[in-house]
């Protein structure tokens, strides 16, 4: 007889069921991945399991092949999940409380302090749970869909407990933050250009390019590379042939 084998298997059912620190722990591993061989994705299959599954390495060694394909499976099905900005939510902090969080609720009106917090974590997936902390804090009042949040006061007041908020919302947040950047970015160029002739605009935007160009091309590269690991993560884990 075959030995019996008795696991915990904890399969999250959608993108936020997992939290930020898994998914940040995930793309920390998929990012340092040079060479894309058999063994490093086959790397990558066991800490899926480990991270999303709370499974140990090395009992992954012992389950059935069929339900190790079927599991793989239904993650990349979940991590490739796109999920709309959610500007509410709640969520039980590593406290065990739970409190309901609200984006801030108008952009525009953001202090320089908070402003550059979160330009300072937001291209970066080992901060993602800072600059969470400067997009969302708990909500003080409420009169149906308007709300006021907590005043900022840095981010290491809510940073940590960020990491368990859930990762779909996180990602969601991070996109969204972006598109908006480039929209003001390219209306308050376009509409301080106006005033310029052409010769002392293209001087301009030279130098704007000339300051911003770096930084917009790291975060354009982080968002490529976050895209690539989300399209090929259902093959890279599943054995399937």
């Amino acid at each position: 007889m075959g030995k019996q084998i008795e696991l915990q298997l904890r399969i999250p059912e959608s993108i936020n069921d997992i939290t930020l620190e898994q998914y940040q722990r995930y793309a920390k591993v998929a990012n340092g991945i040079e060479e894309e061989t058999e063994e490093s994705l086959h790397f990558l299959n066991l800490k899926a399991l480990e991270i999303f599954c709370d499974l140990q390495l090395k009992e992954s060694y012992d389950i059935p092949m069929h339900l190790f394909d079927d599991v793989l499976e239904r993650l990349g099905e979940v991590i490739s999940e796109k999920t709309p900005l959610a500007k509410r939510f709640w969520f039980r902090g590593n406290n065990g409380v739970e409190v309901e969080f609200g984006m801030h609720p108008n952009l525009h009106d953001m202090t320089s302090g908070e402003y550059f917090d979160l330009d300072k974590y937001i291209n970066s997936f080992d901060d993602m749970h800072k600059a969470m902390a400067v997009l969302y804090r708990p909500i003080t009042k409420h009169h149906k869909d308007l709300y006021d949040i907590e005043e900022y006061q840095g981010t290491a007041k809510y940073a940590e407990h960020m990491k368990y908020m859930p990762a779909g919302i996180a990602i969601a947040a991070r996109l969204f933050f972006y598109r908006l950047g480039m929209k003001l970015s390219k209306h308050t160029i376009h509409s301080s250009l106006q005033a310029l002739d052409k010769e002392e605009r293209l001087r301009v935007e030279s130098k704007f390019l000339e300051k911003n160009g770096v930084g917009i091309n790291q975060f354009m590269h982080s968002l490529e590379e976050m895209s690539r690991n989300l399209t090929r993560l259902p093959s890279s884990i599943s054995t399937h042939a």
